[in-house]
């Protein structure tokens, strides 16, 4: 006859040891008789409460965001979208391009000029001997308007970010950046590694890693952050 399940002594030891039986086999759980035996009869159950649960077994840890503190497994307050982001970064660069154009063309005129100067005056073309020169001379003065370009971006970008937390786009889109782990001011380190990891990326495989970090916002979860907010530990939020 089947034992219904409970305690009952132990048959694989001695010595006042019951152990559990589930109805089908016996358990990993033994105990000593804390109760006055009531019966000997073999297949009698001691009274005894059955044995506690189990706790499950733990499973792997749930994966915490890039960047994101201890206990923070989505964001807890609102983020910019992607699309704001965007059009605030295109009029930052229209602003910086017309800030930069001035030196742009105080550098290249002059090779503009000598290359206008031989150019045919019957309306024929341009010899190739005037194209390679003019190639040349606009090589030549690149790297002084990188120079000029990265030095205008610095000059308006960081002190506004220091300032204010934004720029003159991210005013018109009513965004700001702010630390990562605390709504407080920017520090400058944050500022400059923003500033220096947007404008290295710009300048490396012909601006393929710009264009990656600038989508980056788009699939990042949960903190909708760009790689250069990520070097930075910021992120981008609405003011309105």
């Amino acid at each position: 006859m089947a034992m219904d399940p409970g305690w009952y002594p132990d048959p694989f030891s001695s010595g006042g040891y019951v152990r559990w039986w589930d109805g089908e086999r016996w358990g990993a759980s033994t105990s000593v008789e804390t109760t006055a035996p009531t019966s000997n009869a073999p297949g009698s159950p001691v009274p005894m409460p059955p044995p506690a649960p189990l706790p499950p077994p733990p499973g792997p840890p749930a994966a915490r965001p890039y960047g994101a503190p201890p206990g923070l497994p989505v964001a807890p307050f609102a983020l910019a979208t992607w699309g704001a982001r965007a059009i605030a970064r295109i009029i930052d660069s229209f602003i910086t391009g017309v800030l930069a154009l001035p030196f742009v063309l105080w550098l290249v005129w002059p090779s503009v000029q000598r290359f206008l100067d031989s150019v045919p005056t019957d309306g024929s073309a341009p010899s190739q001997a005037a194209m390679t020169a003019l190639q040349g001379d606009l090589l030549a003065v690149s790297t002084s308007v990188t120079v000029i370009s990265l030095v205008v971006s610095l000059l308006y970008e960081v002190p506004q970010n220091k300032a204010w937390g934004r720029t003159v786009g991210k005013r018109a889109l009513g965004l700001r950046i702010r630390p990562l782990v605390a709504d407080v001011p920017l520090a400058w380190g944050q500022v400059l590694a923003r500033w220096g990891t947007f404008e290295v990326f710009s300048l490396v495989a012909g601006g393929l890693l710009l264009f990656i970090d600038l989508l980056w916002p788009l699939w990042d979860k949960p903190w909708r952050q760009a790689l250069h907010d990520k070097v930075a530990r910021t992120v981008v939020v609405p003011t309105r």
